[in-house]
């Protein structure tokens, strides 16, 4: 039976040409065996009627038209025969009769197995599976629905192509090798790679049967197919995935392991590998040979108590790689736990933290050091977070404010500390904090509870923070012992200067001494003149007066000297004040001056316009000046041939500094002595001390300024110096 449908029913006529085809040739039958003389079983034709209305597949019908057939049959041998028949008619009329049943029931018999046949035909159409019928030259002879649904051809469409040239068929081997196979064991199984009508590209699971004849000899190919495309690209996408989990988790820097629920290893990832590890050499326990015996007890004990009680493992060893070096890592896991809480498995991973390790054992040393270096130093470190104030303090910090370590450190905590005189200080500070000055730097005292006093300076700068409050890092620096010696040495430098001014005013003795008779022998000559102005006949009182005037002018100018001088021979400790620095110039000048005459100097003396006003000790300038001034004299004591002149000159040195320059014209300062003409014990003279210029510096430094000299040898020298000037910031003492 070849199947010619889209369904794989029988090929049928159009039942209704079919009725009338087979009713024409009936009575055509009919016409000729009752009508016409002819001596042969003409009504055996009736089995073409019979054929046909049953290949209609209606067996009512079949069964219908047989009678008929059969009754027309008699009919016709009635109406051509009178009663008188021949045993030949007879024979022909049973003939027929005996074809027209026999041929009835094998069509009755046919249309029986042809409806069971396309009964099961429908059930194959039921089913999902693409089913295809081909024979041994590989032409389809049947195509069910499944085929049409997974190729997209109609059965009308397929049948009679070639199933491979049709469905472009391709394979891992060969199709002569497949039908090789199919041929000597009567079946196969595999994937086939087919092209869809609409040119999409399927991958089918395919089996194929081989149906034989009676004689065994091939006949057809039954192959039922199933489209796996689908399925294939989940087992592709799913062994991608579980591929780029593998290259990930091989990937992880960590090593990656997992265990049954008793602890026993069963996968590691390929650094352990690259280790020198691998499970098969240890047989799932390879801790004892990887962990450092000084470890292996704790991390052992650490990992029976995570699967004893089920919670997460974690545990820092060291770890032998494949070098036979240890490194420290963190060993941590998570169990995975079904529905009822039973733990599956333990997913774990080792990480490589030496580097970690090594930089907080440096962090322990490097703050140990810290720690020690600030102890040493008595140096503190203050980080404070803005603007809630949150403050910390370094260990020397708590030593210096003399609080526990437990203590949360706060700005009231300093406040407490804090000297009472100094406290305003120390807040004026905190709100420049506040209001985001970029550095802080402040000096003040601290009230100790043991009743002492404790000088500390603090620094900060504004630190970049990742967060939006601002935060300083400062250091706090006891500076007690350097404040006390740093007043002890004023002390001493104070005492020294002293002590050099007395020297002085002893060296300059003569010239002292000229200043205080002067004007007090100019006092007795205007003495005796107002008498005898008073004891004439007639009393010039204008004369007199002029006199009296004069006297209190020379006493005025003794009592200045003499005030002068006292001022410089007193010990006390320096004041300061407003100066006109013009003023203090001209002043020193008029104690040297018999000093200056007397040596045959020539003063040009220069002064700024305006008076430069600067904030100073008055005499311990007027000091700086004569030591400057009689230095200058001494350095020409022994030049001849050439005038004496020494250049006094006041003026601004910049917007904020005045400055005054001694110019002489001595035989100037070598190389050699320019270098260490300010050090202290050095001196060109035989009976010189080398304080002079020393002490010099000190004061002018105190005052915030500088002194420097110039000079080129043989040609005089200069020296110099200048002040700040006052800005109105200056207190009075």
């Amino acid at each position: 039976m070849i199947f010619r449908s889209r369904a794989g029913e029988p090929l049928r006529h159009d039942a209704r040409v079919l009725s009338v085809l087979a009713a024409v040739i009936a009575l055509v039958v009919f016409l000729i065996d009752a009508f016409t003389p002819l001596d042969i079983a003409i009504a055996v034709l009736y089995v073409v009627v019979v054929l046909l209305v049953a290949s209609t597949g209606s067996r009512p019908a079949a069964i219908l038209t047989a009678w008929s057939c059969a009754a027309l049959t008699v009919i016709a041998f009635a109406m051509s025969h009178d009663e008188h028949y021949s045993g030949g008619a007879l024979a022909r009329c049973a003939v027929s009769l005996l074809a027209i049943a026999t041929t009835s029931v094998l069509a009755l018999r046919n249309q029986k197995n042809t409806a069971t046949l396309q009964e099961q035909l429908q059930l194959l159409d039921l089913t999902h599976d693409a089913i295809v019928v081909y024979d041994m030259n590989d032409l389809i002879t049947f195509w069910n629905h499944g085929a049409e649904a997974l190729y997209g051809w109609t059965a009308q469409q397929a049948i009679g192509q070639p199933i491979h040239e049709l469905t472009q068929t391709h394979s891992s081997v060969s199709l002569d090798e497949i039908r090789s196979e199919m041929l000597r064991s009567g079946r196969w199984q595999g994937e086939l790679q087919r092209v869809r009508n609409d040119g999409t590209t399927v991958i089918i699971s395919s089996r194929w049967a081989l149906w034989r004849d009676a004689k065994g000899k091939p006949r057809a190919v039954l192959a039922t197919n199933n489209d796996v495309t689908v399925r294939k690209q989940m087992e592709g996408e799913l062994q991608r995935q579980k591929d780029e989990l593998r290259a990930t988790i091989d990937a992880i820097p960590g090593m990656v392991w997992s265990s049954s629920s008793d602890g026993r290893l069963s996968f590691i990832n390929r650094r352990w590998n690259e280790l020198g590890v691998t499970l098969a050499d240890n047989d799932g326990d390879i801790w004892r040979s990887i962990v450092h015996p000084d470890d292996y007890s704790a991390a052992q004990h650490a990992w029976n108590q995570a699967i004893a009680t089920g919670m997460p493992f974690e545990n820092v060893s060291r770890i032998r790689r494949s070098d036979g070096v240890y490194r420290w890592m963190h060993i941590g896991a998570e169990p995975l736990r079904d529905h009822a809480g039973n733990i599956l498995r333990w997913y774990g991973v080792n990480t490589d933290i030496e580097e970690r390790k090594q930089a907080e054992q440096a962090l322990e040393r490097s703050e140990a050091f810290l720690s020690d270096a600030q102890r040493l130093s008595r140096t503190g470190s203050i980080a404070t977070k803005l603007p809630d104030g949150e403050m910390w303090w370094s260990d020397e910090t708590y030593q210096i404010f003399d609080y526990a370590k437990h203590v949360t450190p706060t700005f009231r905590l300093i406040l407490e500390r804090s000297h009472p005189e100094d406290i305003a200080l120390v807040r004026q500070a905190y709100q420049q904090s506040l209001a985001g000055a970029p550095f802080v730097d402040i000096e003040h005292r601290l009230a100790m509870p043991d009743g002492s006093v404790k000088y500390v300076h603090y620094v900060a700068h504004l630190a970049a923070s990742q967060s939006a409050h601002p935060e300083y890092v400062g250091a706090l620096m006891d500076v007690t012992e350097g404040r006390v010696a740093q007043e002890a040495l004023d002390r001493s430098t104070a005492e020294l200067a002293h002590v050099t001014r007395v020297t002085m005013l002893g060296e300059l003795a003569a010239s002292i001494a000229h200043e205080v008779t002067q004007p007090l022998a100019a006092i007795v000559t205007c003495g005796d003149a107002a008498l005898r102005w008073m004891n004439r006949p007639q009393i010039d009182l204008k004369e007199v007066g002029q006199s009296i005037n004069q006297m209190i002018r020379d006493a005025r100018r003794a009592s200045d000297v003499i005030r002068q001088i006292r001022a410089m021979a007193q010990k006390r400790d320096p004041s300061q004040a407003i100066l006109d620095l013009n003023a203090i110039v001209r002043e020193s000048i008029e104690l040297v001056r018999r000093e200056l005459d007397g040596h045959r100097v020539e003063v040009d003396a220069d002064y700024a316009c305006p008076p430069p006003q600067v904030c100073a000790d008055r005499v311990q300038l007027q000091q700086v000046i004569i030591n400057l001034v009689m230095n200058g004299v001494q350095a020409m004591s022994g030049i001849t041939g050439r005038p004496r002149e020494l250049r006094i000159r006041t003026r601004r040195f910049d917007a904020r500094h005045a400055q005054v320059v001694i110019e002489d014209s001595g035989t100037g300062i070598s190389e050699e002595n320019a270098g260490r003409l300010f050090n202290a014990f050095f001196t060109t003279k035989a009976e010189g001390m080398g304080m002079g210029l020393s002490i010099c510096r000190s004061i002018v430094e105190a005052h915030g300024g500088r002194i420097w000299a110039e000079s080129q040898e043989g040609k005089g020298a200069v020296l110099q110096f200048i002040l700040p000037l006052d800005e109105g910031t200056c207190h009075e003492q």
